[in-house]
């Protein structure tokens, strides 16, 4: 019963301030002229009063009295908007260093153009995301899901399944045939690109640092990346960092590569499935005095801003970031129960000084990559 009453007066409080607005008056009647107005109690019109204030409707001024505030015909305005509820893992560096938080800012620019009400929560695993789901959504409420570098189990995967009826979608993982909505990078394509650029400039010795956790995502861009350097007549070896999610990805392919390079020669191109993976190689390669561009091939994967700040600029595979948070919201805005629309979207290639040309000739290329539907076909 508190509630309603509550509600009722927040409401009758909102619609006030939207009338003092309008009349261009900028200060409110007192709390206990409020709740007579509105036949309400003084405790619940204080009550209300405080939340508003801590929404940023209004400022009480000791002495004074309560007054709207500047930004409060854009709140109002705002409440209006559709609501969405975005589960994220832990981000902590700026959208230039890390793709995640990239990710999230795409997110929120597009929420605002959208005109979505975006509530943020943080989520460290996917047991967590279900917990605080069922805790603070309503029906008909829109779901979205960055989730933590985490496996998906079955029993996880299975519980998607109870929210089949709503708006609900996964965004940076790769489900295959499985029934969740989800907008996520075509990595296999991407491991393409890089096989592609490293080949046609006339590398044939490669290597691949897994520098992510052993999931779909990862083994994707290995798949392409493989696919396309064999049919090219290209040798590949794979260089495991053994990335689990609770490790920093740029210690531990720091430490790797420095053990590969101890065992003796490195490939003459490597193709690092993250930036922030290639961070630790970069750091590998300084100590050993190899220069990325000049004595050895790099390309990285994922695209955030501070690998063109490199000295030399990293040469990276870009994911699609604001095609992907534009994607996400088309598919909000046409959403229909009982469908799941998977989106891949193709990233592109962004040259840079750790891709250097290799003074032997270029062979012509035994492949070509036909559509983006049906990538390979030998010539």
């Amino acid at each position: 019963m508190q509630s309603n009453l509550s509600e009722d007066a927040r409401n009758f409080l909102l619609e006030l301030i939207r009338q003092e607005i309008a009349r261009g008056n900028n200060k409110l009647p007192t709390e206990r002229e409020i709740a007579a107005q509105h036949i309400a109690s003084y405790g619940t019109i204080r009550l209300v009063t405080a939340e508003l204030e801590k929404e940023g409707f209004i400022r009480k001024i000791r002495g004074s009295g309560t007054y709207i505030t500047p930004q409060a015909a854009e709140l109002l305005e705002q409440l209006n908007w559709r609501e969405l509820w975005f589960f994220r893992s832990p981000i902590s560096e700026k959208p230039d260093c890390s793709y995640s938080s990239w990710l999230t800012a795409e997110i929120r620019k597009v929420a605002a153009e959208r005109q979505w009400k975006l509530h943020e929560i943080t989520v460290t695993a996917h047991e967590r995301f279900f917990e605080e789901l069922k805790q603070v959504t309503s029906p008909g409420d829109a779901i979205l899901y960055l989730p933590p570098i985490e496996p998906f189990s079955v029993h996880i995967l299975g519980e998607f399944a109870r929210y089949d009826l709503r708006p609900l979608i996964v965004i940076d993982c790769e489900f295959g045939d499985i029934s969740i909505s989800n907008v996520t990078t075509d990595n296999r394509f991407g491991g393409m690109l890089a096989a592609r650029q490293l080949l046609e400039h006339g590398y044939r010795e490669l290597g691949i640092v897994l520098s992510e956790p052993h999931m779909k995502q990862q083994r994707s861009r290995l798949q392409g990346f493989r696919e396309l350097a064999e049919i090219a007549g290209a040798s590949v070896e794979v260089i495991d960092a053994r990335i689990s999610y609770r490790d920093d990805r740029a210690d531990q392919c720091e430490k790797v590569l420095s053990e590969r390079i101890s065992r003796g020669k490195l490939p003459e191109a490597l193709f690092v499935t993250s930036d922030a993976g290639a961070n630790g190689v970069l750091r590998a390669l300084e100590k050993r005095g190899i220069v990325p561009g000049k004595d050895i091939a790099l390309i990285s994967f994922d695209g955030v801003q501070y690998g063109s700040t490199l000295n030399p600029s990293l040469a990276t595979i870009v994911q699609p970031v604001k095609e992907i948070a534009r994607t996400v919201f088309d598919m909000f805005e046409t959403w229909e129960p009982g469908l799941h629309p998977q989106r891949q979207l193709y990233p592109y290639f962004r040259p840079g000084g750790t891709l250097g040309i290799k003074d032997a000739p270029m062979q012509e290329k035994p492949y070509k990559i036909i559509n983006k539907q049906n990538f390979v076909s030998i010539e």
